[in-house]
């Protein structure tokens, strides 16, 4: 009898990073609309708090997806030791082998969310440990409460779901920037066909900008690998990839190390360093002494 359609740990990872993706795009347009709302007339401050309430479904719909997305990644480890381990209930409530047609593994029930981490720690080589599992299971619940229930008094705060997406990659994927991902999310989205793909290094840029915002220093140092307090830096990749066209203004990099003699800027978005030049701007106004290696200002862009 063949078991047919059996799934890879990397079909369970694309699923996974494709629902991640899907909910950080619900908050970043939420954030990226805000962001704008001066261009409306609008005061931020004035329309922050209703702004926030009304948009309470999509936070917790995108808090639901980002749960979803963490269980594919999760059965995805799995996988990688065997995909059988997903299977749940006893050989008599599996599908028969006995109807000469074969079976889908989609047949079979997998293991429930609640067993994911257990399995992972008992099989895989490298336990989640302690700390994923209880973030993985206050998000689950959470996730189940608005799923199950219309709970009038269940908040999801915009922060919370940057945050738990954010933790939540950087532990299963640790050596990936979240950023450079989803520079790669936009660069292959459907709207690409429309021509949005030249918009890309923007969109990401701007949406990292706006979430550095909301993060505590310490937090945007585990997520993004840099120092909120220090002096922040236009990429010269970013910068050249970008549309300048109505300008670019978001500076995401920074001296590594952070010193007057340093020479080496990191982008979180390319996840990358870059070698440039300690002269000073030659634009009067502006203070900058980091140039790309073609002499652009990465202060002011000049």
């Amino acid at each position: 009898m063949t078991i047919s359609d059996i799934p890879t740990a990397d079909d369970f990872f694309t699923s996974g990073k494709e629902l991640l993706d899907f909910s950080w795009d619900v908050v970043a347009k939420l954030l990226s609309d805000i962001d704008q709302a001066e261009c409306y007339g609008v005061e931020p401050v004035e329309i922050s708090d209703s702004y926030w309430s009304a948009a309470k479904r999509s936070l917790t719909t995108a808090l639901s997806i980002t749960q979803q997305g963490v269980e594919f990644i999760l059965k995805g480890e799995i996988a990688e030791v065997s995909p059988f381990l997903l299977i749940a209930d006893v050989p008599t409530k599996w599908p028969s082998p006995y109807k000469g047609n074969g079976i889908s593994f989609s047949e079979f029930r997998t293991i429930d969310a609640q067993d994911l981490v257990r399995v992972i720690d008992t099989f895989a080589g490298e336990p989640l440990g302690t700390d994923f599992g209880k973030q993985f299971h206050r998000l689950r619940e959470k996730r189940n409460s608005i799923m199950h229930s219309v709970d009038k008094r269940l908040t999801v705060d915009v922060s919370e779901v940057v945050e738990s997406l954010l933790f939540m990659h950087k532990e299963l994927f640790p050596t990936e920037s979240w950023a450079a991902e989803r520079l790669k999310f936009l660069e292959s989205a459907p709207d690409t066909e429309l021509g949005a793909y030249e918009y890309a290094r923007n969109r990401v840029c701007w949406e990292m900008d706006l979430a550095i915002g909301l993060l505590q220093p310490a937090k945007v140092s585990k997520y993004f690998g840099i120092d909120k307090t220090q002096r922040r830096y236009k990429c010269p990749l970013c910068m050249r990839e970008a549309n300048t066209d109505a300008g670019f203004e978001h500076k995401l990099a920074v001296l590594r190390p952070k010193g007057p003699g340093s020479a080496q800027l990191y982008c979180p978005v390319c996840n990358a360093l870059y070698t440039v030049v300690r002269e000073d701007c030659d634009q009067k106004s502006c203070p900058g002494n980091v140039l790309s290696d073609d002499g652009e200002c990465l202060t002011c862009g000049g």
